[in-house]
């Protein structure tokens, strides 16, 4: 799960690319980077990259290369390779005029890179990654041809009946033009923005979520359809065509955990869906004989759900978890060792508040079970009376292949367990999770992808095994280099 930004027709294209990374830094924290191009001196390409948080890798020196009217961005969370630097974006294939920056996973990556390498086409380019493979797959396809609309749509047709799994492309042209595609399923978010820009000529933007264009003042935003591409000329001549659709399936982790709260897919508001979460857990809860004292939210995604909650049943809201702001999301740590000690670092109790108290604990979701049965302990400590976990989400027993960092199932602590061995599991009183049909009723949404929660797939998922060998391989690697 990364962020990716694409900006078009203003000379602060670099500038602009770096705040809305800023707002999409939520997305991934192992590195980022930026490129631009210089249309006044072709190929007058301009890249800045560096592992660890936007702030630390850009500096005010930074932005005096990154000269354009055109810009990429991108914000890595890694799911395969680790902190291999090499694996940092955007992508450039300098000879063919090409860079692009990729959210989501390729599941057939593996074979279709064997083929690749041991064709002509390959002519000893590296492939380091999937998103490097649609780099070089988009190359091959243009043969060299400047990539107008018309014969930069046709080479997509090629490439998109190619790739399974799920994606989000954006990316720029040696001429200053941008463009952006989204996988025939729409499992990853893009989303488009245009607003007038200071010389009278408009301006274009693409990125992972809206939040990212409002901040730049983009008004007029709205999502990349399944399937659909858009490409935007450096004359600011726009053209979109919906290339291959296969279904409508947004990964449903986006509102419930990735996405700002401040962000809207497909006209839905995260904070809302996150709000009408609470509100069916609540409905759930009053067929129960549960009570309680008190309701404490896990920050911070988890806030407008346990707020919905707290108001239906009229039991008393509490922030009694505080979090470290310094102490960035665990969830998208590389690793376990560093979850489980970022989790200790990152939230502490109120303890007084806790003691005697009967407690609904709500948090987005519960996962690998690293941050409940943390809390769990720490709110036992603190002298709680009953604890009972509250998750806005269904229970997660099966692996994603789509970009989200938990590709085996047996790191899933619902893997296997019904909600009562759960709760023994992370040691809770009990364990409520929100129903499939709450979810989709919430996201106001029938048609998502919850390969998680039901193990039934948009894509094929034949070639997903390869995926987590590979991926248990690369935590085994950062382990070893930790310890040396």
């Amino acid at each position: 799960m990364c962020g990716i930004i694409a900006i078009s027709g203003t000379d602060s294209s670099a500038y602009e690319a770096f705040f809305g990374l800023m707002n999409l830094q939520h997305r991934g924290q192992d590195g980022a980077g930026i490129l631009t191009v210089d249309e006044k001196e072709p190929p007058g390409f301009h890249v800045h990259k560096g592992s660890g948080l936007i702030d630390n890798v850009f500096s005010e020196r930074s932005f005096k290369n990154l000269k354009g009217r055109a810009a990429v961005g991108h914000t890595r969370y890694a799911t395969v390779g680790g902190n291999n630097p090499n694996l940092l974006q955007p992508f450039l294939d300098f000879d063919e005029g090409l860079g692009l920056a990729h959210n989501g996973n390729i599941v057939n990556f593996y074979s279709l890179k064997d083929k690749w390498l041991s064709s002509a086409a390959s002519r000893n380019r590296r492939v380091v990654s999937d998103s490097e493979l649609i780099l070089r797959l988009l190359a091959d396809e243009l043969k060299g041809e400047a990539p107008a609309a018309e014969n930069f749509f046709k080479a997509l047709e090629s490439i998109m009946k190619t790739l399974v799994g799920a994606y989000s492309v954006v990316g720029l042209t040696k001429n200053g033009d941008i463009f952006g595609f989204r996988d025939p399923n729409g499992i990853r978010p893009l989303v488009f923005g245009t607003r007038d820009g200071e010389d009278g000529r408009p301006n274009f933007a693409l990125a992972s979520e809206s939040v990212a264009l409002r901040f730049l003042s983009y008004t007029n935003i709205e999502e990349i359809a399944p399937g659909e591409a858009v490409f935007i000329s450096a004359d600011g001549q726009c053209q979109r065509k919906v290339i291959h659709r296969e279904s409508v399936s947004p990964c449903m982790f986006e509102w419930v955990y990735f996405a700002r709260v401040e962000s809207e897919f497909n006209s839905t508001s995260v904070y809302k869906s996150r709000f009408r979460l609470g509100l069916l857990l609540a409905e759930q809860l009053k067929q129960t004989n549960i009570e309680a004292d008190i309701v404490v939210p896990v920050p911070e995604t988890s806030r407008a759900t346990a707020i919905a909650l707290s108001e239906s049943l009229n039991i008393p809201f509490r922030e009694l978890l505080i979090k470290n702001r310094y102490v960035n999301r665990t969830f998208i740590l590389d690793d376990q060792h560093s979850r489980q000690e970022a989790i200790r670092r990152k939230l502490f109790p109120i303890a007084d508040e806790f003691e005697g108290q009967r407690c609904l604990v709500v948090d987005d979701s519960i996962v690998r079970g690293n941050t409940a049965q943390q809390l769990v302990r720490l709110i036992r400590q603190s002298g709680a009376k009953e604890i009972i976990l509250v998750s806005a989400c269904p229970p997660i027993s099966h692996p994603c292949y789509y970009g989200i960092d938990f590709p085996s199932p047996k790191e899933l602590v619902a893997y296997g367990r019904d909600a009562e061995a759960v709760a023994k599991e992370l040691g809770a009183d009990r364990v409520v999770y929100q129903s499939i049909e709450g979810l989709k009723k919430s996201l106001e949404e029938e048609t998502l992808c919850t390969g998680c929660l039901t193990g039934s797939y948009p894509t094929s998922i034949e070639e997903g095994l390869d995926f987590e060998k590979q991926r248990l391989l690369d935590r085994k690697d950062r382990i070893k280099e930790s310890s040396c």
